[in-house]
């Protein structure tokens, strides 16, 4: 596991105020929490669009692209079957205008499909890859964490561990004392996945014209964060 960076953000007094059970009083302030951890792994669609003078001829040239596309990603880089879905699929006709009519030019398949990519370090080259296909595109591309859901767990405990030591700053300047929790309420969390721009594929498309020379992106950290508002009750 890649090393985790935690960063503990300040906290803000609320309101003290007297509650049944604890004669004197509680305390009630924020708490929050950031980590930051290293991506290992991407989602990203690609779509495929052939436009043929016949609804069936259109699909089958978008298939053959579709079938082609898979079988890169599944035997020249290994990714799992179950980590390739189709999302969307589309027949339509397609007109132009001429003379002030609207003119049949032809019938357009289309196609998206969505993949995980868990081996981060290929993903310039796989972008590489599908860019030669044709009438082909590629994007929502998000860089993602394995380890995100367990960070968020990290930073909802870090966001408590905040809230009490502010909680103790503020009832020892009273000469008192924090017990146990009376309340929590979640103020927020956030745990987003980082998302690049379409910048990419441009790059990838250029890179496909330039031998030798593949796609590079620069990494951004993953920030997973976690805000409470937490009642202590107070002891003397």
């Amino acid at each position: 596991m890649r090393k985790t960076a935690l960063i503990i953000l300040t906290s803000l007094l609320l309101a003290s105020c007297a509650t049944l059970g604890s004669p004197n009083g509680t305390i009630r302030v924020s708490g929050s929490a950031r980590v930051e951890i290293e991506p290992d792994m991407a989602t990203f669609s690609f779509t495929v669009t052939e436009r043929a003078e016949t609804t069936r001829e259109a699909q089958e040239r978008a298939n053959v692209n579709v079938q082609f596309a898979y079988r890169i990603l599944t035997e020249n880089y290994g990714i799992d079957a179950r980590d390739i879905a189709t999302t969307y699929m589309n027949l339509s006709p397609e007109y132009s205008w001429m003379d002030g009519k609207q003119v049949l030019q032809g019938q357009r398949a289309t196609q998206t499909i969505s993949v995980t990519l868990r081996d981060l370090e290929a993903l310039g080259n796989v972008l590489d890859s599908l860019s030669e296909i044709s009438g082909i595109s590629v994007g929502s591309i998000s860089l993602d964490s394995s380890v995100r859901s367990d960070s968020l767990s990290s930073a909802r405990a870090l966001a408590m561990e905040d809230a009490r030591a502010r909680a103790e700053d503020y009832a020892a300047a009273e000469g008192l004392k924090v017990g146990g929790v009376s309340s929590v309420t979640e103020a927020g969390s956030d745990s987003s996945a980082y998302r690049l721009g379409n910048a990419v594929m441009k790059t990838a498309a250029v890179a496909a014209d330039m031998e030798g020379v593949s796609t590079g992106y620069y990494l951004s950290t993953i920030t997973v964060t976690s805000d409470v508002e937490v009642e202590f009750l107070l002891q003397k």
